[in-house]
Protein backbone atom coordinates (compact mmCIF):
# COMPACT_ATOMS: atom_id res chain seq x y z
CA UNK A 1 0.00 0.00 0.00
CA UNK A 2 1.41 3.56 -0.60
CA UNK A 3 1.95 6.18 2.13
CA UNK A 4 0.42 9.65 1.78
CA UNK A 5 3.22 11.85 1.00
CA UNK A 6 0.97 15.42 0.99
CA UNK A 7 2.68 17.54 3.07
CA UNK A 8 1.07 18.06 6.56
CA UNK A 9 0.08 21.49 7.61
CA UNK A 10 2.14 23.57 10.25
CA UNK A 11 0.99 25.73 12.88
CA UNK A 12 1.99 29.09 14.76
CA UNK A 13 3.27 28.32 18.11
CA UNK A 14 0.09 30.24 19.59
CA UNK A 15 -2.65 28.24 17.81
CA UNK A 16 -5.48 27.11 19.00
CA UNK A 17 -8.32 25.12 17.11
CA UNK A 18 -11.72 26.54 16.81
CA UNK A 19 -14.11 25.97 19.51
CA UNK A 20 -16.47 22.86 19.28
CA UNK A 21 -20.37 24.34 18.27
CA UNK A 22 -21.56 21.07 19.97
CA UNK A 23 -22.48 21.22 23.99
CA UNK A 24 -20.79 19.56 26.25
CA UNK A 25 -23.10 16.70 27.50
CA UNK A 26 -20.45 14.64 29.55
CA UNK A 27 -22.30 16.54 33.01
CA UNK A 28 -25.83 16.16 31.92
CA UNK A 29 -28.47 13.98 33.61
CA UNK A 30 -29.54 10.16 31.50
CA UNK A 31 -33.28 12.62 31.28
CA UNK A 32 -31.62 15.81 29.97
CA UNK A 33 -30.02 13.97 27.18
CA UNK A 34 -33.27 12.85 26.09
CA UNK A 35 -35.02 15.80 25.76
CA UNK A 36 -38.21 16.63 26.83
CA UNK A 37 -40.65 13.98 26.83
CA UNK A 38 -43.29 13.56 24.21
CA UNK A 39 -46.50 13.68 26.88
CA UNK A 40 -44.52 16.94 28.49
CA UNK A 41 -44.63 18.40 25.24
CA UNK A 42 -48.10 17.35 24.40
CA UNK A 43 -49.72 18.74 27.88
CA UNK A 44 -47.79 22.22 27.41
CA UNK A 45 -49.35 22.24 23.94
CA UNK A 46 -53.03 21.30 25.42
CA UNK A 47 -52.69 23.92 28.26
CA UNK A 48 -52.20 26.54 25.85
CA UNK A 49 -54.92 25.79 23.56
CA UNK A 50 -57.31 25.37 26.66
CA UNK A 51 -55.97 29.32 27.55
CA UNK A 52 -56.88 30.20 23.94
CA UNK A 53 -60.14 28.79 24.22
CA UNK A 54 -61.60 30.19 27.81
CA UNK A 55 -60.38 33.40 26.21
CA UNK A 56 -62.37 33.30 22.70
CA UNK A 57 -65.45 30.80 23.98
CA UNK A 58 -65.70 30.24 27.77
CA UNK A 59 -68.76 28.28 27.30
CA UNK A 60 -67.06 25.44 24.99
CA UNK A 61 -64.73 24.54 27.60
CA UNK A 62 -65.96 25.20 31.21
CA UNK A 63 -67.79 22.48 32.79
CA UNK A 64 -71.93 22.30 32.92
CA UNK A 65 -71.82 22.93 36.50
CA UNK A 66 -70.00 26.37 36.33
CA UNK A 67 -71.71 30.37 36.76
CA UNK A 68 -70.05 32.86 34.57
CA UNK A 69 -70.97 36.19 36.69
CA UNK A 70 -72.34 38.45 35.28
CA UNK A 71 -74.29 36.89 32.64
CA UNK A 72 -77.49 37.73 33.87
CA UNK A 73 -80.88 37.25 32.55
CA UNK A 74 -83.48 40.16 33.06
CA UNK A 75 -87.38 38.92 33.64
CA UNK A 76 -89.53 42.24 33.69
CA UNK A 77 -92.47 39.95 34.36
CA UNK A 78 -91.18 38.70 37.60
CA UNK A 79 -88.75 41.75 38.42
CA UNK A 80 -85.78 39.49 39.01
CA UNK A 81 -82.62 39.11 37.21
CA UNK A 82 -81.02 35.39 37.18
CA UNK A 83 -77.65 34.29 36.19
CA UNK A 84 -77.71 31.77 33.26
CA UNK A 85 -75.46 29.06 33.55
CA UNK A 86 -72.63 28.10 31.29
CA UNK A 87 -73.93 25.64 28.52
CA UNK A 88 -77.76 26.92 29.38
CA UNK A 89 -80.29 29.50 27.66
CA UNK A 90 -83.33 30.95 28.16
CA UNK A 91 -86.15 29.16 26.66
CA UNK A 92 -89.49 30.63 25.91
CA UNK A 93 -92.82 29.36 26.57
CA UNK A 94 -92.13 28.15 30.05
CA UNK A 95 -93.93 24.87 31.74
CA UNK A 96 -94.20 26.86 34.81
CA UNK A 97 -93.67 30.68 36.00
CA UNK A 98 -92.16 33.46 34.17
CA UNK A 99 -88.67 32.07 33.43
CA UNK A 100 -87.24 29.09 32.13
CA UNK A 101 -84.06 27.72 31.25
CA UNK A 102 -82.44 24.52 29.71
CA UNK A 103 -78.87 23.51 28.90
CA UNK A 104 -78.07 23.39 25.31
CA UNK A 105 -76.54 20.06 23.18
CA UNK A 106 -76.72 17.50 26.14
CA UNK A 107 -77.97 14.91 24.00
CA UNK A 108 -79.38 13.03 26.88
CA UNK A 109 -83.12 12.37 27.26
CA UNK A 110 -83.04 13.93 30.63
CA UNK A 111 -85.83 16.84 31.28
CA UNK A 112 -83.75 18.96 33.36
CA UNK A 113 -84.89 22.58 33.95
CA UNK A 114 -84.69 25.93 35.91
CA UNK A 115 -88.05 27.90 36.56
CA UNK A 116 -88.65 31.20 38.21
CA UNK A 117 -91.12 33.00 38.65
CA UNK A 118 -93.48 35.62 41.33
CA UNK A 119 -94.95 33.74 44.37
CA UNK A 120 -98.83 35.34 43.91
CA UNK A 121 -102.10 34.16 43.39
CA UNK A 122 -102.68 31.14 41.81
CA UNK A 123 -100.36 29.20 42.69
CA UNK A 124 -100.63 26.75 45.79
CA UNK A 125 -97.66 27.51 47.46
CA UNK A 126 -98.67 31.55 48.06
CA UNK A 127 -101.28 30.49 50.51
CA UNK A 128 -98.41 29.50 53.07
CA UNK A 129 -96.57 32.24 54.89
CA UNK A 130 -93.75 30.07 56.26
CA UNK A 131 -90.99 30.06 53.53
CA UNK A 132 -90.32 26.87 54.31
CA UNK A 133 -93.30 25.74 53.99
CA UNK A 134 -93.86 26.89 51.02
CA UNK A 135 -90.76 25.93 49.15
CA UNK A 136 -92.20 22.27 50.43
CA UNK A 137 -95.60 23.30 48.90
CA UNK A 138 -94.35 24.05 45.80
CA UNK A 139 -91.66 21.54 45.48
CA UNK A 140 -94.87 19.38 45.85
CA UNK A 141 -96.69 21.05 42.83
CA UNK A 142 -93.23 21.14 40.48
CA UNK A 143 -93.05 17.39 41.60
CA UNK A 144 -96.54 16.62 40.41
CA UNK A 145 -96.98 18.59 37.18
CA UNK A 146 -93.70 18.97 36.04
CA UNK A 147 -91.21 16.37 36.89
CA UNK A 148 -94.32 13.88 36.80
CA UNK A 149 -92.95 11.46 38.85
CA UNK A 150 -94.94 10.15 41.95
CA UNK A 151 -92.62 8.55 44.76
CA UNK A 152 -91.11 8.81 48.53
CA UNK A 153 -88.71 11.44 49.02
CA UNK A 154 -85.03 10.53 50.11
CA UNK A 155 -81.91 12.61 50.94
CA UNK A 156 -84.21 15.85 51.88
CA UNK A 157 -82.49 18.80 52.74
CA UNK A 158 -82.86 22.58 53.79
CA UNK A 159 -80.91 25.98 53.47
CA UNK A 160 -81.79 29.19 54.73
CA UNK A 161 -81.51 32.02 51.49
CA UNK A 162 -80.33 35.30 51.44
CA UNK A 163 -79.98 37.65 48.41
CA UNK A 164 -80.58 40.72 46.82
CA UNK A 165 -84.50 40.29 46.81
CA UNK A 166 -85.05 39.05 50.55
CA UNK A 167 -84.21 35.86 52.86
CA UNK A 168 -86.48 32.60 52.69
CA UNK A 169 -85.72 29.44 52.49
CA UNK A 170 -84.85 26.40 49.99
CA UNK A 171 -85.76 22.83 50.29
CA UNK A 172 -84.34 19.74 47.95
CA UNK A 173 -85.12 15.98 47.49
CA UNK A 174 -84.55 13.28 45.68
CA UNK A 175 -87.60 10.95 44.23
CA UNK A 176 -87.60 7.39 44.34
CA UNK A 177 -90.14 6.05 42.73
CA UNK A 178 -93.17 3.92 44.36
CA UNK A 179 -92.84 -0.21 42.60
CA UNK A 180 -90.82 0.41 39.71
CA UNK A 181 -87.87 -1.93 38.83
CA UNK A 182 -85.88 1.03 37.88
CA UNK A 183 -85.05 2.81 41.27
CA UNK A 184 -82.81 5.07 38.73
CA UNK A 185 -85.77 6.27 37.28
CA UNK A 186 -87.10 8.83 39.42
CA UNK A 187 -85.47 12.29 39.63
CA UNK A 188 -84.66 15.21 41.95
CA UNK A 189 -86.72 18.71 42.99
CA UNK A 190 -85.10 22.12 44.34
CA UNK A 191 -87.50 24.72 45.02
CA UNK A 192 -86.66 28.13 47.39
CA UNK A 193 -89.17 31.14 48.12
CA UNK A 194 -87.71 34.26 49.65
CA UNK A 195 -88.36 37.59 49.63
CA UNK A 196 -88.99 40.95 51.50
CA UNK A 197 -91.64 44.20 52.09
CA UNK A 198 -94.48 41.62 51.09
CA UNK A 199 -93.04 40.19 47.92
CA UNK A 200 -91.97 36.67 47.53
CA UNK A 201 -90.38 34.95 45.00
CA UNK A 202 -89.53 31.37 43.50
CA UNK A 203 -87.12 29.33 41.57
CA UNK A 204 -87.02 25.81 40.81
CA UNK A 205 -84.56 22.94 39.19
CA UNK A 206 -85.38 19.57 38.50
CA UNK A 207 -84.53 16.99 36.54
CA UNK A 208 -85.08 13.07 35.64
CA UNK A 209 -81.73 12.47 37.20
CA UNK A 210 -81.72 11.46 40.70
CA UNK A 211 -77.40 11.95 40.84
CA UNK A 212 -77.94 15.12 39.16
CA UNK A 213 -74.82 16.93 37.56
CA UNK A 214 -75.12 19.89 38.36
CA UNK A 215 -76.53 19.24 41.75
CA UNK A 216 -78.00 21.33 44.51
CA UNK A 217 -74.95 23.08 46.01
CA UNK A 218 -74.90 24.55 42.59
CA UNK A 219 -78.42 25.75 42.62
CA UNK A 220 -77.58 27.06 46.08
CA UNK A 221 -75.12 29.61 43.88
CA UNK A 222 -77.59 30.49 41.40
CA UNK A 223 -80.43 31.46 44.12
CA UNK A 224 -78.14 33.31 46.44
CA UNK A 225 -76.76 35.62 43.08
CA UNK A 226 -80.33 36.44 42.12
CA UNK A 227 -80.65 40.49 42.27
CA UNK A 228 -83.49 42.38 41.77
CA UNK A 229 -84.26 43.70 37.86
CA UNK A 230 -82.24 47.31 37.52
Amino acid sequence: MGTDDSPVPEYAADYAPAPDDAPDASHLTPEEKRGPRTVHVALALLAGLLVIAVATNPASVLPRDSTLHGAYHVDRDSGLELQVPVGWRVSGDPDFGTVQMRPVGTGRALDTRILAGPLESGIAAAAVTDDQGAATALAETIQMYVLGVAGTRDEQRTVPVDNEAGTGAAISYVVVPDGSADQDSGGLVYTAVFGSEGRRWWVAYVTTSQQSAPGIRWMDRIVDHVRLAR
